[in-house]
């Protein structure tokens, strides 16, 4: 849960630390969190290149990677594996309107914007584009060998949340420290939230746009128990769910805890 302290990507941050149901330890400098990685100062590199970072996964759309590039850092292996195949809410890609779509959906999506990011949670864990593609990520995960693997998607909260929760599942870490770590986003992306209810403002003045926003860019308890809700309605737990969805099941978790875990 160690935060790199990065200027230009507050929300980076180390899983190692994490403790696991068995008292084993998430080892640090091996697996990094992000939100986007477009903004990295030279300072932020240097911290990067100082952890050993070798591989970036990036799981944003190609319009989101086209739009808002990752700061490129020489030897480092950047790997597309998109979630999500197009905008749905929350990606952030622009348009040639005045109003930008994420501002559009948020005024479409008003009071009812906490229900809307709930529900979008379900295609992370239901639909088959995102399932094939974190089974691409965790075995990505799995065959990472030397130096850090980092994985991002914009605001490092929803693609990233679910993925996170995946690898600490298979790594033995219970529901309620995962869970910590998801909302630790919040913390680390007030400000970030902040700018992006004052650019709301140009847009309109009606405070069920900030309403939108909020629930938008933030990481609420409830979005990640409503993946869960629906996991374990299918599957019964998370570790089936891996298994039988993912093709992740416990000979390769096994080598996950056994790469990752000290």
């Amino acid at each position: 849960m160690r935060s790199l302290h990065l200027t230009g990507a507050p929300n980076t941050r180390d899983l190692g630390g994490l403790q696991t149901r068995d008292g084993r330890t998430v080892r640090s400098g091996r697996i990094l969190r992000s939100g986007k990685l477009e903004f990295l100062t030279e300072a932020d590199c240097e911290i990067l290149k100082s952890v050993a970072l070798r591989t970036v996964v990036d799981f944003r759309t190609a319009k989101e990677m086209r739009e808002m590039p990752d700061v490129v850092i020489p030897g480092v292996e950047y790997v597309s594996c998109p979630i999500l195949e197009e905008m749905s809410g929350i990606t952030r890609e622009t348009a040639a309107d005045e109003i930008p779509p994420y501002y559009r959906a948020a005024m479409a999506a008003g009071y009812e914007a906490e229900d809307r990011m709930t529900h979008l949670y379900l295609p992370l864990v239901e639909g088959e584009y995102s399932l094939t593609h974190y089974q691409q990520f965790l075995d990505l995960v799995l065959r990472h060998e030397d130096g850090a693997l980092l994985y991002h998607c914009t605001a490092g909260k929803d693609r990233v949340g679910v993925a996170t929760m995946l690898i600490l599942t298979a790594l033995g870490v219970d529901r309620e420290t995962i869970l910590e770590d998801y909302l630790l986003t919040n913390q680390y992306t007030a400000q970030e939230l902040e700018e992006a209810v004052q650019r709301g403002k140009q847009y309109s003045d009606d405070p069920s746009l900030e309403y939108a926003i909020r629930a938008f860019d933030s990481a609420r308890e409830r979005y990640l128990r409503r993946a869960w809700q629906s996991i374990d309605e299918r599957y019964g737990s998370v570790e089936t769910f891996m298994t039988e969805l993912l093709d992740f099941g416990e000979e390769k978790q096994a080598a996950l805890r056994e790469k990752y875990l000290r």
